[in-house]
């Protein structure tokens, strides 16, 4: 009876967020409302985001940064420039993980950071403990904003030479170096993931930049296949067997849910690939809600996941 007691316990206890005190005495809600869907083959949860506590501003505000850079990768030189989330209480002489998050169709370094709410998130659960303290960096996969040029296989390119080592290099991060060598041993305190078309970008990121980060969030989106994702892991050597991706997608009103739910099935299916949220024996996570498609709604996907472990 005791190991039954003890085991509800814990379970309650991994649905809600710790009730601490934030910096103003505020309490974080409860998740009282849980969404669960068997779509894929195995059951997921959806905790359902209160707008009313993690959108108001907090008392401890993050600052955005925005860099210039220029970049040869795609044959001549293309000027262009992304922003830098930097927690409350930024110190350079302590160490932080970093997330690195693209956005979706004909959307700008802008388009998610800008949005108070979406800041306001970012603040909220790091004051509270949900999160770590971390940097988060929104780049741009378009190299030419005018006509919306893209090459992603190029852009983790720009990624790896242009980018990280000028965030690594200005900011405080596990990285020993801004370096490939560098990225590769601090590879467990970095994550990428993007929305709609930037999951599309964190989706082929995984398949080039897998020996720089173990965390993977790709959201509302599913343009590859599960062999896919396994061969372009697998062709990565040392790193294939250390890895976790958290999925995020809306219900059937999301337009990418069919297409997310048909690749987790048979991802699920794979053993290459095991699903659960102990995120150092599993690999593989998912969480649907019942939203539709918008850039915006992934800071309730984020949310989820750092709820469940991400990045710690």
């Amino acid at each position: 009876m005791k190991r039954l007691v003890s085991l509800i316990l814990s379970v309650a206890m991994a649905l809600s967020i710790t009730a601490v005190a934030c910096a103003d005495g505020r309490i974080p809600p409860e998740d009282k409302k849980l969404i669960e869907n068997d779509a894929a083959g195995v059951v997921t949860r959806f905790r359902k985001y209160d707008a009313k506590f993690w959108d108001a501003e907090s008392p401890e505000p993050g600052t955005v940064v925005r860099m210039d850079y220029s970049t040869n990768v795609y044959g001549e030189a293309v000027n262009n420039w992304f922003n830098v989330y930097l927690p409350y209480g930024y110190d350079e002489t302590k160490q932080y993980d970093i997330i690195y998050f693209f956005h979706g169709t004909n959307e700008t370094p802008d388009s998610f950071i800008s949005d108070s709410r979406a800041k306001n998130c970012l603040d909220n659960m790091i004051e509270t403990g949900v999160a770590n303290p971390f940097i988060m960096v929104f780049p741009t996969y378009y190299y030419d904003y005018e006509t919306r040029a893209t090459d992603k296989d190029l852009f983790c390119e720009e990624l790896r030479n242009d980018i990280m080592p000028l965030v690594e290099s200005t900011y405080s991060t596990y990285a020993p170096t801004a370096d490939t060598d560098g990225f590769a041993a601090s590879r467990n305190h970095r994550a990428f993931s993007g929305y709609s078309q930037g999951s599309d970008a964190c989706w082929i990121a995984m398949k080039h930049l897998l020996d720089t980060a173990r965390w993977w969030m790709p959201l509302a989106s599913s343009p590859t296949t599960a062999a896919s994702v396994k061969e372009g892991i697998l062709a990565q050597g040392d790193y294939a067997d250390d890895f976790f991706i958290y999925v995020g997608s809306g219900g059937p009103r999301d337009a990418a849910y069919e297409g997310t739910v048909s690749m987790l099935k048979d991802m699920v299916a794979d053993n290459f690939f095991s699903f659960g949220t102990d995120m150092h024996s599993n690999n593989l996570y998912v969480t649907i809600s019942d939203e539709v498609h918008q850039t915006l709604i992934g800071r309730y996907y984020m949310y989820n996941a750092f709820c469940d472990g991400f990045l710690k």
